[in-house]
């Protein structure tokens, strides 16, 4: 990234009435992005700046099929909306939430031509995209009487897409056979055929997205309450996923959002993704909240969810493309079903209070699957199986924690994805804090030991190899974790 400008202006009124609270907003932000090759890259190359050979790329002009200088990629976007809320209090114990929404967002993703084989055009990643949002939503919470808490609400937003035509970087370069090094290799460069067929179809798509959600609490005792809840909740595709839509790997590598170094390409037809969720939750804990300890298990169905499918078209992608398990690949964003499962537990619990100050427990564990349940393969960067386990103590102005962080192994993994597993690790990390008057110390040390560890949700590493090219980066190195981190800080309340 050689620059990022970015301009914001925000407008907000809250208001207090008889009935209630009102609040407005509005909001304009643009971003003006640019990325090409930094000082530690090659800028020039091609056979005029002395060819794939050279370490060191000669400064060459003008721009021609021999001569490239960098690779420009600019995207403009600009969001302006408003939104109206009305807190509404309907008695002593009912509250009803209203309000809507409007936004509008505009994206212009273009690659100007530098040279080589990318030119004499500017190649129109997406062109003049657009995402528009009007919404109204309602929510009634009520309490029924001294254990009874319950909680309906709805949303309703329309959600409008299109996109403007787009142009490769040649029109004139389609399925061919070229020489490399003498001999006569296939390039699945199909920017004419890929332009033609995005070009011919209807591409404004408007989706109407309804959200529900049912949640009661119940209160069984002075130590144990209860709640269980279901939700409808809709999210329609964005820009990438559905107006991206060359099957070119290097255009398609750029469009990558995933972080697992696969080339990406939309569909113009994909329908939102509706998830169901039941989910139930008992929260046991100490009448004056003393220690507690909550479990909630989850369950979720997703109807059209937004997976991905391998190119597998022999005049776009290369056949090995469709079956490969050890290389990057071109993908093609689809719905399909999907389930998710789980559990979360969080608790606290003092253990002793001393001379020495009051020493205690928390922690949070957590465990989700997921699941394509069209083709039994597993969803992308599901955290595995993960706790976070501290040791408190509090004296006087003093906060401490000795903390551990660890995951399992990462093996049920997304195959089509060619996902990258990790293994588990286990980290032990410092902190404390002196809070004195308006001022506070915060101090810490983040992996004490230095421990190599790998992101269960880092992705792919593909931070070296050559650029432009899905394959030239070396597959399977997961991204490696912090090593040991010290900090400090100082804040002040004024």
């Amino acid at each position: 990234m050689l620059g990022n400008t970015a301009n914001r202006f925000n407008l907000r009124y809250l208001g207090q009435y008889d009935w209630g609270q009102l609040e407005a907003r509005a909001y304009y932000e643009s971003v003006d992005h640019l990325m090409d090759f930094g000082p530690d890259k090659r800028f020039y190359y091609g056979m005029a700046s002395g060819g794939h050979n050279a370490v060191v790329g000669m400064p060459c002009s003008p721009i021609s099929a021999t001569c490239a200088a960098g690779m420009p990629m600019k995207t403009d976007s600009n969001t302006s909306g408003v939104t109206l809320r009305a807190d509404v209090t309907l008695g002593v114990n009912d509250l009803l939430r209203v309000g809507g929404l409007y936004q509008h967002y505009r994206l212009d993703d273009y690659w100007p031509a530098s040279g080589g084989g990318m030119w004499p055009l500017t190649f129109d990643n997406i062109n003049d995209g657009t995402r528009d949002r009007l919404g109204v939503f309602g929510e009634w919470e009520s309490r029924l009487d001294a254990q009874w808490t319950t909680l309906l609400g709805v949303r309703y937003e329309r959600v409008t897409t299109d996109a403007g035509p787009v142009q490769g970087y040649n029109p004139n370069i389609n399925f061919t056979t070229m020489m490399m090094g003498g001999m006569p290799m296939r390039s699945y460069n199909n920017q004419q055929a890929d332009a033609a067929a995005f070009n011919a179809q209807d591409r404004k798509r408007t989706d109407n997205n309804w959200d529900l959600t049912a949640l009661a609490r119940y209160t069984l005792d002075a130590q144990t309450d209860l709640e269980v809840g279901v939700a409808r909740k809709t999210r329609s595709p964005n820009l990438y996923e559905r107006y991206t839509w060359s099957t070119w790997s290097m255009a398609a590598v750029m469009n990558n959002f995933a972080g697992d170094g696969n080339g990406y390409y939309g569909d113009i037809d994909l329908d939102p993704e509706v998830a169901y969720t039941v989910s139930a939750s008992v929260d046991w804990h100490a009448s004056d909240r003393s220690w507690k300890l909550r479990a909630t298990p989850y369950y979720t169905r997703v109807k059209d969810y937004i997976d991905a499918i391998r190119c597998n078209n022999t005049t776009s992608c290369p056949p090995p493309n469709a079956t490969t398990t050890n290389q990057f690949v071109v993908l093609q964003y689809a719905n399909q079903s999907a389930e998710l499962y789980g559990i979360d537990f969080s608790g606290e619990l003092p253990l002793a209070r001393t001379g020495y100050g009051d020493f205690g427990v928390n922690g949070v564990v957590s465990y989700t699957y997921g699941k394509n349940r069209d083709t039994g393969d597993g969803l992308y960067n599901i955290m595995p199986f993960n706790a976070r386990l501290a040791l408190t103590h509090r004296l006087g102005g003093w906060d401490n924690a000795l903390e551990f962080v660890g995951a399992t192994s990462k093996d049920h993994l997304s195959d089509v994805r060619n996902e990258i597993g990790t293994p588990g690790y286990g980290l032990l990390n410092l902190r404390a804090s002196y809070s004195w008057k308006q001022a506070r110390l915060d101090f810490g040390i983040d992996n004490v030991f230095d421990k190599l560890y790998y992101l269960p949700l880092g992705g792919a590493y593909t931070g070296q190899g050559t650029t432009m090219m899905i394959n030239a980066i070396p597959w399977g190195i997961a991204v490696p974790g912090m090593g040991r981190s010290v900090y400090t800080g100082l804040s002040f309340k004024l």
